[in-house]
């Protein structure tokens, strides 16, 4: 299998719009180039690919799929676990004097619901709840 982060366009040095017979040759002159093992196997991992119709379309396909997400964020995250969470000239904490206390019995105004207004807005006629809104239903008798 040809590397992964490797196309095998790039394999064999091609573009995307090689024919059949382009390809064909590309791979003739690589593998002559090469000396290789690994390098020679893959080349022929590359030409297997794109001498296939249907595995081209795949490669082409896989080339702008998104990246695993978890390489993604693997990478994203790489500097984070590098630096240390705290370093030394991160500033003491404030002094606990200096910190603000709240205490329940304190802010319990804070949280009460308001008084029910007694004066609601007038509702108009027609929108009254009525029997005229229900649908006409068959009693039996």
């Amino acid at each position: 299998m040809f590397d992964a982060e490797r196309s095998p366009y790039d394999v064999l040095g091609l573009t995307p719009a090689a024919t059949a017979a382009e390809v064909h040759a590309a791979y003739e002159r690589t593998l002559s180039e090469v000396v290789d093992p690994a390098e020679q196997r893959a080349c022929a991992a590359a030409y297997d690919v794109l001498r296939s119709a249907g595995r081209r379309v795949g490669a082409d396909l896989l080339e702008y799929a998104a990246p695993d997400s978890a390489t993604t964020a693997r990478d994203a995250f790489a500097g984070v676990a590098e630096d240390r969470f705290l370093s030394k000239d991160t500033p003491p904490p404030p002094p606990i004097a200096a910190l603000v206390v709240l205490r329940r019995a304190e802010t319990v105004a804070d949280h009460h619901e308001p008084p029910p207004t007694q004066g609601t807005f007038a509702i108009p006629a027609r929108f009254s709840a009525t029997a005229d809104v229900l649908p006409p239903v068959d009693i039996p008798r």
